[in-house]
Order: C-alpha cells, then sequence, then structure tokens
C-alpha cells in the first residue's frame, strides 16, 4: 500500500505541473484557468485507481530485483530466483508485515479522511450558526449579510449569498461598488460551489501534500479569474488594485468555510502582478510551447504504471473459478535447498505459507495460477499427466523460484535439520574454506568445481555474470567470519576483502556441494542458483 501512496503522489504531482504549464498558457491568452485546477484535483483522484498497461513502474518497497540477461528467462518452465531479503526471511513473515504496515496506513487513511470531514461538516454548521446572528442590508444595490468580522465573501453551497464585515460600510461608495462586484461575479460563477466540492473531494485522499497545493492553487485561479471579469465591466485596473489592497489589510482569517471570499494577503501581488500583465510578441508561441509541455506531463502521468500490488490488499488479478477436485493435487510440501514451502487446503480454499508457520490464502487466477491478495506474489503449479503438482514457480518482485514437490518424510527431515543446526550454531572450517575459494574465483574468474555443483559453476563462469562486476573489485579475501545460521537452516557469513565488506549465505546439497549463495554487498543483492545467476538493487 505504501507504493501505491507514493504512486498516487507521483501521479498527482505530475497532472499539477499539467495543470499549472496549461494554466500559464491560458494566462498568456487571457482565458480563465480554476477549471484546469478543478479538473486537475479529480484527475488526481481517478486515475491512480484506473489500472494502467503501460511501462514506467514504480519500485516496490519491500526490494526489487532485476533480471540478468539470459535466454532461459523466456523458456518456460524456468529456474530462477528471487530476492528474499538482506540474509533471507520466511516468506510468511514477509507477508504478515506487508500486510501489518497495510493495516496501519488503512487505519491512518480513514481516520485523517473521518477527521478531515467533521472539520468540514462541523466548520459548515459553526458558519450557518454565526449567519442566524448576521444583519441583513444593501450596499452598492445588492443584497448582503452584514457581519463583525467574516468576508467579504460568498458563504453557503446551495443557497450561497455575499456576507460583509461591518467596516465595510464606512468605505467610500466606490470601494464598496468594487467589492461587492468582486463578489456578485463570485456568486455568478458559482466560485462557492466549486471550492466546496474541491474540498470535499480531499477527504478521499487527505494524505496527499500536492492535492494541498493543488487546492491552494484552485483558490488563487478561482480570484484571478474573478478579478478577470470583474475588469472586463469596464473598471479601471489602478481602482480595483487599491480597492484590493485597502480590503487585504483590514480582511479577517476568521473566514471559516467562507469559500470565495475577496482573497487573500499572500495573494494580492501575484493578483495585481496579472492584472498588470501585457500582451508580448511571442505571447502565442510561448502560450503554444505551454500547452504542448503541459499535455506531455499529462500523457506521463497517465503513463506511470501502479505497483503490481494495489493497495489495500487489493491486486490486479481477477479471480477465475476452478474445480475443487484439482486443489488436491497442489496440496503437499516444496522445498528449494532448505526453504520448504507448505501448500495445504481449507475447504474449496489453498493456503500457502512456509513450514511451521501460518500461512496465507491464495486464489486462482487459472487451474495452475494463483496469487496472494495482501501480498505481492504469485504461485504457477507444474503437473503431470495426472494433475497433480510435482513442482511450483513462486513469482514475487520481478523474479522466479522454483521449487520441487518433495514428501512429508523429506520435509520433516529437513525441518529436524534446521532446527538442529539453528540450536548448534556452529561453523564448519570446510565451508569457510570452500566459501574462499568461491569468492577467490569469482574475482579471477577461475571457477573451482570441486566446491561448487557443475549447474551453479556454468552459471557463474560460463557466461558474463553481473555477480563478477560487483565483487571482482573489491579484491581478494582478507578474511570470512562466520555469523550464525539463518531461519532455513543455511550457514551465514561475512566476507572481508581488500577493498569491501560481503555477506554470503550459502545452500548446500546432499554432497555438501554449494548449490547456491546469496550475498549483499553493500546495497547489490545476486541470488544464484544452479540454472541463473541474478543480481539487482535493493531499495531499503
Amino acid at each position: 500500500m505504501l507504493s501505491w501512496m507514493l504512486y498516487a503522489i507521483l501521479v498527482s504531482l505530475l497532472i499539477g505541473l499539467a495543470a499549472l504549464a496549461f494554466e500559464r498558457s491560458a494566462q498568456v491568452r487571457r482565458r480563465p484557468t480554476r477549471w484546469l485546477w478543478g479538473m486537475g484535483l479529480i484527475a488526481s483522484l481517478v486515475v491512480p485507481f484506473i489500472p494502467s498497461g503501460v511501462s514506467v513502474q514504480v519500485p516496490e518497497m519491500m526490494g526489487v530485483v532485476d533480471r540478468a540477461i539470459s535466454p532461459k528467462i523466456l523458456a518456460p518452465p524456468q529456474t530462477t530466483a528471487i530476492e528474499l531479503s538482506r540474509f533471507t526471511r520466511p516468506i510468511a513473515d514477509t507477508i504478515r508485515l506487508a500486510k501489518g504496515v497495510d493495516t496501519l496506513l488503512e487505519w491512518a487513511w480513514r481516520t485523517a479522511s473521518t477527521a478531515l470531514a467533521l472539520v468540514i461538516i462541523a466548520s459548515g454548521a459553526h458558519l450557518s450558526r454565526r449567519r442566524r446572528r448576521w444583519d441583513r442590508g444593501h450596499i452598492a444595490g445588492t443584497p448582503v449579510y452584514i457581519s463583525e468580522d467574516v468576508g467579504p465573501a460568498v458563504v453557503g453551497f446551495l443557497h450561497p449569498h455575499i456576507v460583509v464585515p461591518r467596516w465595510l460600510i464606512k468605505l467610500s461608495p466606490d470601494e464598496q461598488e468594487l467589492v461587492i462586484a468582486h463578489e456578485r461575479s463570485h456568486l455568478e460563477a458559482r466560485d462557492a460551489q466549486l471550492l466546496t466540492i474541491a474540498i470535499c473531494l480531499l477527504v478521499c485522499m487527505p494524505w496527499n501534500p500536492v492535492l494541498w497545493w493543488q487546492l491552494r492553487r484552485l483558490r488563487l485561479a478561482i480570484e484571478i479569474d474573478c478579478d478577470a471579469r470583474v475588469l472586463s465591466l469596464g473598471y479601471s485596473v489602478a481602482r480595483y488594485g487599491e480597492a484590493l489592497i485597502a480590503v487585504g489589510e483590514r480582511q479577517s482569517a476568521s473566514n471559516a468555510m467562507a469559500m470565495a471570499r475577496f482573497g487573500s494577503k499572500s495573494s494580492l501581488e501575484q493578483r495585481i502582478h496579472n492584472m498588470l500583465r501585457k500582451k508580448t510578441r511571442h505571447a502565442r508561441v510561448w502560450a503554444m510551447a505551454l500547452a504542448c509541455l503541459g499535455l506531455g506531463l499529462a500523457v506521463c502521468a497517465a503513463e506511470v504504471a501502479p505497483p503490481k500490488a494495489d493497495f489495500a490488499g487489493r491486486t490486479p488479478y481477477q479471480q477465475a473459478a476452478v474445480d475443487v477436485q484439482l486443489l488436491d493435487g497442489y496440496v503437499g510440501s516444496y522445498a528449494y535447498g532448505n526453504a520448504v514451502l507448505v501448500v495445504t487446503r481449507d475447504g474449496p480454499q489453498l493456503v500457502a505459507g512456509s513450514a511451521g508457520q501460518s500461512g496465507l490464502p491464495i486464489y486462482p487466477r487459472s487451474n495452475t495460477e494463483f496469487f496472494f491478495k495482501r501480498f505481492d506474489a504469485q504461485i504457477s503449479f507444474i503437473t503431470d499427466a495426472q494433475g497433480n503438482a510435482v513442482s511450483l514457480i513462486m513469482h514475487r518482485r520481478g523474479g522466479d523460484l522454483k521449487m520441487m514437490r518433495i514428501d512429508a518424510t523429506t520435509a520433516q527431515q529437513i525441518a529436524s535439520a534446521t532446527t538442529e543446526k539453528q540450536k548448534a550454531q556452529s561453523s564448519d572450517p570446510g565451508r569457510v574454506a570452500a566459501l574462499t575459494r568461491l569468492v577467490d574465483g569469482i574475482v579471477t574468474g577461475k571457477a573451482n568445481y570441486d566446491d561448487i555443483r557443475a549447474g551453479l559453476a556454468a552459471a557463474l563462469f560460463h557466461q558474463p555474470s553481473k555477480l563478477h562486476s560487483v565483487i571482482a573489485p573489491f579484491g581478494a579475501v582478507q578474511s570470512v567470519r562466520y555469523l550464525g545460521v539463518d531461519n532455513q537452516g543455511d550457514d551465514v557469513y561475512t566476507v572481508e576483502q581488500e577493498h569491501g565488506v560481503s555477506h554470503w549465505r550459502i545452500v548446500l546439497d546432499s554432497a555438501g556441494l554449494i548449490s547456491g549463495a546469496m550475498v549483499t554487498p553493500g546495497l547489490h543483492t545476486v541470488i544464484m542458483d544452479e540454472d541463473e545467476a541474478v543480481s539487482g538493487l535493493v531499495v531499503p
């Protein structure tokens, strides 16, 4: 959900910049601009909820893995790798962490929206109560409410009225006429309704700072458009500007929910500057260039693709109906190294999770493809002719991990061995030596086939490897320090080299050969198995 929220902020920023460019273009051509910001606010709320099939992808916050270029990636079924975390983390733990963060953000979102809605309702109710105490009168031939400290402004949504402060009566008739002309223009243009709707829209996404900036720009655009309409009636720019300054110096800050008002002090300079702006020789060219820039930014906003895992636990995948009799063929344990994923059935529902830990439901996309709703991961079952799964591929964050199906006895043996290793936390000098030779071999480009499986050696040394470009600059191994056994039963080491430090997780096969490894040098994470070498950049 955090990734989706950042995506929504990015989209609204691009839309806001597009609206700003269109606004500049419209001002050059002396056209109204408030509707540009109104549409920008609506688009900023709508576009993030529209599924996108285009190219720019926002990074996931829990990690990103970039596949190495390999023809094997295009040929299913494939065996690749996924980023698991700095020293590896059970899938269920990561799912629970993501679920906890999502729950917290959802709660904060609901709370902020509710609080803002209550503030809007309370402000409207407070203004309504105060209006009952206001006097009625006429200024410049227009019926108005006369208050002690509210206005000049237009208040109300269904039945808006002009309200002016009592001190306005003491101004000259010319100044009163200009003030009333301004507020009457707001009233006729329904600016109060536009601004009320914009404020209410913020309830949908109150945590987005760009929307608040867009609302501020909308307020300014409403005032600038109103100034243009008043001046079009034939009033002098000098007289109108003096009236703006005179009223701005005395205007109260207590205009709660006074939607269309005479303007704030902070915007006066921009409004006066806009009124005094003259058309330049190249105005049409500038207007066209700014319009093209706005169009380009709007296209960029539309082309930003949301993260694969949608907010609030939604995913872009549609759940399909499958024959529940097929599900029994998928129930069982699947292993990759010491990692075991257990798939169980709860009535018509499959549940997947790490061995010994609670899992989460997975939902069918097809007869063999399933997905998590609260976690960006999918599972593809590889079946035999009878429909029983012989393996599965876990798709997560741009990478794939193939896990072979094992029987219950093998799963129990792996679990027992992992438990014993975690209790013992003992280092094997032979593994330290094998890891040292592996790292030195990567640095020099010369493989030691006595310590690693042939498939892993081929992935590392018989094709260009990103791992070499990351590890080789660190130089020769100086020391290897044993850190312990991780939660999947693999040994974890810190390798100190001449010019850097890296951390390794070693996967051994039944013969004691290195069949896979994960290395974390700096921010780079590289995962290898005997079929592929995959590297990527982890986003902290």
